[in-house]
């Protein structure tokens, strides 16, 4: 099928841009909006890329959920909430997550919960220093349980 143009530069464009680094297709759909395609084309063109193994869900998922834990120690409700508001299937977010090693998982917790501690040790107060430490894991992600299960080594 011949195309115009304008569809196989974006094409090519696109296609550098999920080689770049993984991609969704929510971000792909959004990049797209600078192109002046129709409708047909851009579905059209996110088919080619499926098809062409240039954008994968999966590979996706599971690459942001490792990245995010591994550089930022995201915990896994904050990795969710984001694949979520990129649009990722959630059979895929699921995977993703069961991915991370639990071990490492918890380690990495405890790691946060040490870290957090020791810059809190002039906190007289061991309840306002634990409600901060909480506060801060929580905002990386973790689960309350084992958020818990962290705090009960500091106290």
């Amino acid at each position: 099928m011949k195309r115009s143009p304008e569809y196989n530069e974006a094409k090519i464009k696109l296609e550098s841009y999920c080689a770049y680094q993984e991609r969704c297709t929510y971000e792909v759909l959004e990049k797209m909006k600078h192109f002046d395609l129709n409708e047909s084309e851009n579905q059209q063109l996110i088919q080619d890329l499926i098809n062409d193994n240039f954008l994968n869900e999966e590979r996706f998922a599971r690459s942001y959920a490792s990245g995010k834990f591994a550089i930022k120690s995201w915990g896994k409700i904050k990795i969710k909430s984001h694949l979520i508001a990129k649009r990722v299937p959630k059979e895929f977010i699921e995977m993703a997550l069961n991915t991370l090693d639990y071990d490492e998982y918890t380690a990495r917790l405890q790691q946060l919960a040490s870290k957090k501690s020791d810059e809190l040790r002039k906190e007289k107060n061991s309840w306002t220093r634990n409600q901060k430490i909480m506060r801060f894991l929580a905002s990386k992600g973790y689960e309350t349980n084992l958020i818990y299960a962290a705090l009960g080594d500091y106290e």
